[in-house]
């Protein structure tokens, strides 16, 4: 785990400068976000990466103390935000109570839930609120069903489930638990923009199973074609499976 760790900050180290440039839904679903999150004084935002959420979070709500972190210290830096840590969010380098609210837009799904939700109990006082949008394990179907034609590789990260995350708040001592899950898809001209733009975000495939070198013609021809049969006269589709989760703490 801890070697999968340094790949996934080092790929979203290496992608700081460029994030922005392809994170349209990434900021959508931060928005959505901000939607469902109450007024609070101290508020963190974990896995902070450019600093986008962070200035959501102050521009609604602009007498809170808003704190950022991120695991990717380019990131840290790139955000602008002076109070930007470089930490992980399975280990917050925080006092306990430390904050009114929790919130994070798309870091959880490169975490182990149960440690992050056990790490934002501690760091929130009492009465204190957590909001987390995520992906599920539907994200990016397309994607991984193209690939199966291909190989027994792994292409796509795995997502934890809604019961799984439900599992963690509650295990760590969340109550008031809600849950909304929404199917949000993304349009783009072709398969090498698909790809290209996950390497632009740092999302692309990390871990011990994933395949080493390139994709020869025929199996390019054959992740193509089988891609192709999910277009519709907005291009091809690529799903994300957000899981919207709100908890208190007692």
């Amino acid at each position: 785990m801890r070697a999968e760790k340094q790949l996934i900050r080092a790929a979203f180290g290496a992608a700081a400068t460029r994030y922005d440039a392809v994170a349209e839904l990434q900021r959508r679903i931060a928005r959505d976000l901000l939607s469902r999150t109450p007024a609070a004084n101290r508020m963190l935002d974990a896995g902070c990466g450019t600093g986008f959420g962070a200035r959501l979070l102050r521009s609604a709500h602009a007498e809170a103390n808003v704190f950022a972190l991120d695991a990717a210290q380019p990131m840290c830096a790139h955000s602008g935000e002076a109070l930007a840590t470089c930490g992980d969010i399975e280990a917050l380098p925080f006092a306990n109570a430390s904050f009114d609210l929790y919130w994070s837009s798309l870091a959880w799904q490169w975490t182990n839930p149960l440690l992050a939700a056990h790490e934002a109990a501690r760091v929130l006082a009492p009465g204190g609120v957590l909001r987390v949008a995520t992906l599920g394990p539907d994200s990016l179907r397309e994607l991984r069903e193209a690939f199966a034609s291909v190989d027994s590789h792994a292409h796509v990260r795995d997502f934890d489930s809604l019961e799984h995350h439900a599992n963690a708040l509650n295990t760590a001592g969340f109550s008031t638990l809600y849950i909304e899950r929404v199917v949000i898809q993304a349009f783009l001209p072709d398969l090498r923009t698909i790809l290209r733009d996950l390497r632009q975000l740092g999302a692309h495939a990390l871990g011990a199973a994933r395949r080493r070198g390139m994709l020869g013609r025929q199996a390019w021809q054959r992740l193509e074609t089988a891609y192709e049969a999910h277009r519709s006269p907005a291009g091809l589709p690529v799903s994300y499976d957000v899981i919207y989760l709100a908890a208190s703490k007692a």
